[in-house]
């Protein structure tokens, strides 16, 4: 009797410890399908961001994954394909080698509910990833030291010496001469003969005639904007929420680092003269250069216009010109306007003189404290080139123009740049910044053999 109650007993009690058991069994399965479908969607998810645009990197070192793939076209279905892709790789191929685990995995769905690209706030992302560069490398550049005048770059970009100038000008010309009689008897016109009508003539030539500058590397070709990201339609802007850093400083750096310019043109760019059309926007690189150039023209022309109103000694050589004009000494209203014409024709062979410096590879100060101006080069015809030394390079005047730009219009031209270099390279006809993904949420779906259905939501990113 007592044995057949053992044999009961331990039969009672191997069923529950069998049961037990395969209880035991089948939660260790199903919690390594969750871990391996956790590891899986992480690796995917990994897997897909190792994938990042080559060309936009060596050329821009800026991380991104490229939606177009090198085809015709960006879509966010191309990356779920390749994450779709990348899930089946590490489970179900995984799952049916030899020796594979105990379990079963096979993905049902792969959706990307959100994603931001380098088009995010605008291209703040962008000009994030710009600043990091900068800052990890620890590249310096001269043309960010414009952040520290920035004031005065505004103050004279406001300034409109050419408006004053053809103010008196118009002023003398609705002036009317004095007369006297002829040797006929008869009543004439005395000629004001002024001395600045040269200078004020030599103002409508071209900016870059003037500026003496070398188009020998200029590029000809005029490029479609409406395909670029600042003109079309932007898609993908959206952000979550984050702060971006921003750095004048460090963005300006990055700009001159990676985009060339007038005398230091890189290769293998559509525009020669990319910095200029960040500042001026405009189809080709002679209209942003000419556009770049007047208004360089127009910035020192400004300054050189104040100094020559504040030197006593030279407003008394014009007016002694003025004086030595027969039509002043017979009509006294034409001395002080005379006088002041003469002073912006100071002004603007100085213009000139400092436009050549500059163009030639020389640095003129922002503001001058001194200058080369004498009346005598008015009276006599005279151009000439100012001495070089201390001040504003070229690359720097261009760097105070992105400086006064705004954030938002600088970023959006910046990629255009980008758009039109990575699209010359082979395949990357459909390259897009607003399809260039720098984060992404994904909701993956798979099932388990042992508990049907998993979900897991992730994002990951570069930053």
């Amino acid at each position: 009797m007592m044995k057949g109650y053992l044999t009961v007993f331990l039969s009672i009690s191997l069923s529950l410890l069998t049961g037990f058991i395969l209880l035991l069994t089948a939660c260790a399965i199903r919690n390594g399908e969750k871990i391996r479908f956790e590891c899986a969607s992480d690796t995917a998810m990994n897997a897909v961001l190792s994938e990042y645009g080559i060309h936009l990197f060596e050329r821009y070192e800026l991380l991104y994954v490229d939606a177009s793939y090198l085809e015709e076209a960006p879509a966010i279905e191309k990356v779920q394909e390749r994450l779709s892709f990348y899930m089946e790789q590490n489970t179900v191929s995984v799952m049916q080698k030899r020796n594979a685990p105990w379990g079963q995995l096979t993905p049902l769905s792969v959706d990307i509910l959100s994603y931001e690209t380098a088009a995010a706030n605008r291209g703040a992302s962008m000009h994030q990833q710009a600043v990091c560069w900068v800052r990890d490398t620890g590249v310096t550049r001269k043309e960010s030291d414009v952040v520290n005048v920035k004031s005065q770059i505004s103050n004279l970009d406001e300034a409109d010496p050419f408006g004053a100038w053809n103010g008196i000008m118009e002023q003398l010309a609705g002036m009317e001469l004095p007369l006297i009689l002829n040797e006929k008897g008869e009543w004439e016109e005395v000629p004001l003969s002024n001395p600045a009508d040269w200078v004020y003539g030599l103002a409508e030539n071209d900016a870059i005639y003037l500026a003496e500058a070398d188009m020998g590397q200029v590029s000809p070709i005029s490029v479609d904007l409406g395909q670029y990201i600042s003109h079309r339609k932007i898609v993908n802007t959206a952000a979550s929420n984050r702060s971006y850093q921003q750095d004048e400083r460090a963005f300006l750096t990055y700009l001159f680092e990676k985009m060339g310019c007038y005398g230091n043109e890189r290769e293998g760019s559509l525009l020669c003269c990319q910095l200029e059309y960040l500042a001026e926007g405009k189809d080709s690189d002679i209209a942003n250069l000419r556009a770049v150039t007047k208004r360089i023209l127009r910035w020192r022309f400004a300054d050189n216009v104040r100094l020559a109103l504040s030197d006593g000694g030279l407003q008394s050589e014009a007016i002694a010109a003025a004086n030595n004009l027969q039509a002043v000494t017979l009509k006294k209203e034409f001395e002080m306007p005379v006088a002041e014409s003469i002073l912006y024709a100071c002004a603007f062979l100085e213009t000139v003189a400092d436009l050549r410096t500059i163009y030639a590879g020389g640095s003129v100060p922002l503001v001058k404290s001194s200058h080369q101006m004498s009346v005598e080069k008015v009276l006599d015809g005279i151009l000439y080139r100012a001495d070089g030394g201390e001040g504003f390079t070229y690359g720097q005047y261009v760097a105070g123009m992105l400086l006064l730009l705004g954030e938002e219009r600088l970023n959006l031209r910046a990629m255009d740049v980008m758009e039109m270099d990575i699209r010359l390279q082979n395949g990357n006809e459909g390259f897009c910044m607003d399809w260039c993904i720098e984060s992404f949420e994904a909701l993956i779906t798979a099932k388990g053999k042992a508990a049907g259905t998993y979900r897991i939501s992730r994002r990951y990113g570069y930053f």
